[in-house]
């Protein structure tokens, strides 16, 4: 596509594959602020060794009084079929917590797998929810055997609220992201902090998801571990270098799944790259005028990561983007499909954002609205079960003034999953 320039080291073969997409070859020349959209897709190339990095683990699991029954028992299953997985170059340890954190495990290699499946077996639920207490514990057992060859990764699975802790819990997964290590935080049933555990994924480079059902428990921590065991590249990060009178509005990771992306606008981080699901982000700008008809670079946009299996770790890609700003009579070629699509199934995340601000707010009709307008969208592009939640859920805003807490995460959640596939993108 024109209007792209893209650069790569030139001492080492590359280690990334860019589909840079641009809304706008042209930009009309007058008074008006304009919009202005980047679609980048990463991927690694076929020249990237696939070798499994070793993984630096910690599984942090809620042992309150609200995880017996069944809940335990399939985190106990989850659990032991992570370590049948575990290697010898693999460090594993284990934390349980309620109001306070108990290490059952000490973060090391070359496990006695047996008795680290004995060891599971004794978990017993009581006491409370105290998450900061866990990611704690959890974090310093993985501290010591962090490396630049391994996959630093916590895996904190909850069903409760946490209180008091909110804010200490944040800047701990801060940290953990600023170290290389990152987190995945899963929620069982309805009775937890969904606002509190995405950002604390999020702001460390993992993920986080809804489990509404405990038999989907062992699923949900066999894909975890399925996915950290591909990583190819540890911190992945955006940077930009903005010219004069271009300006970030916000980003969006729209695979594999659609959150709001944080950090400045001269960084931003997407955490660890997998082999097998590409890192997707579509970017907002605001382009201020031009008076006169001209070429003009808008933006400097590089890719870089950590490659553990490469010597020289640290790689990127470069792509420079420009426009041509022409009289209005000229402009009016059409905005790429991949980024129409994109933009329409983040609007329908962005009506759930605002629902849930609405409410917050006190401001039921407004919330109930945005809830069926919503559903109307989804049918319209054939998300017919999340549309009926929706629906449901708008009925209950209406005559009651509250959410199901069922309710309102699978609404949360359903939205965040509407991601553009990769054949849209190489479609384009």
């Amino acid at each position: 596509m024109g209007f792209l320039t893209q650069t790569a080291e030139s001492d080492k073969p590359s280690a990334f594959n860019l589909n840079v997409q641009i809304s706008h070859q042209h930009l009309a020349v007058g008074k008006d602020e304009q919009a202005f959209y980047i679609l980048v897709s990463v991927t690694p190339t076929d020249s990237l060794p696939l070798l499994r990095l070793p993984l630096n683990l910690c599984l942090v699991l809620d042992q309150s009084t609200s995880m017996q029954g069944m809940r335990m028992q399939q985190v106990k299953e989850g659990a032991r079929q992570i370590v049948e997985q575990i290697t010898t170059e693999d460090s594993l340890g284990v934390v349980v917590f309620s109001d306070k954190a108990n290490v059952l495990l000490p973060c090391r290699k070359k496990i006695d797998k047996s008795r680290t499946k004995t060891a599971i077996n004794s978990i017993q639920s009581g006491g409370g929810t105290e998450l900061f207490q866990g990611l704690v514990a959890g974090l310093k057992e993985i501290e010591p055997n962090r490396s630049q060859q391994s996959v630093n990764h916590l895996i904190l699975l909850t069903d409760g609220q946490t209180y008091g802790d909110e804010i200490s819990c944040l800047d701990k997964s801060k940290w953990a992201g600023q170290n290389q290590i990152s987190l995945t935080t899963l929620g069982i049933g309805a009775d937890w902090n969904e606002n509190l555990l995405d950002q604390m994924a999020a702001i460390s480079g993992g993920t986080s998801a809804y489990i509404d059902t405990p038999t989907k428990i062992v699923e949900v921590l066999k894909a975890t571990m399925k996915s950290i065991s591909s990583v190819v590249a540890r911190e992945l990060t955006i940077s930009l270098d903005l010219k004069s009178g271009v300006y970030l509005k916000e980003s969006f990771q729209m695979t594999p799944y659609i959150y709001r992306l944080g950090g400045s606008s001269s960084r931003i981080l997407l955490g660890p790259l997998t082999a097998e699901v590409s890192k997707t982000v579509l970017m907002e700008f605001r382009i201020r005028p031009e008076t006169s008809p001209m070429k003009k670079d808008l933006l400097e946009l590089k890719v870089e990561g950590d490659i553990p299996n490469r010597a020289n770790h640290r790689h990127w890609e470069t792509v420079t983007v420009s426009a041509e700003f022409a009289p209005k009579a000229s402009v009016g070629s059409a905005i790429p499909s991949v980024i129409v699509t994109a933009l329409g199934k983040l609007a329908i995340f962005q009506m759930q954002e605002k629902a849930m601000a609405d409410l917050e707010n006190g401001k039921i009709a407004e919330a109930t609205q945005r809830l069926e307008n919503m559903a109307t969208r989804l049918l319209n592009i054939g998300e017919t079960e999340l549309a009926r939640a929706a629906l449901l859920e708008a009925g209950r805003l209406a005559r009651s003034g509250h959410l199901s807490a069922e309710g309102r995460k699978k609404i949360r959640y359903g939205t965040r999953s509407l991601s553009i596939l990769p054949k849209e993108i190489n479609r384009g």
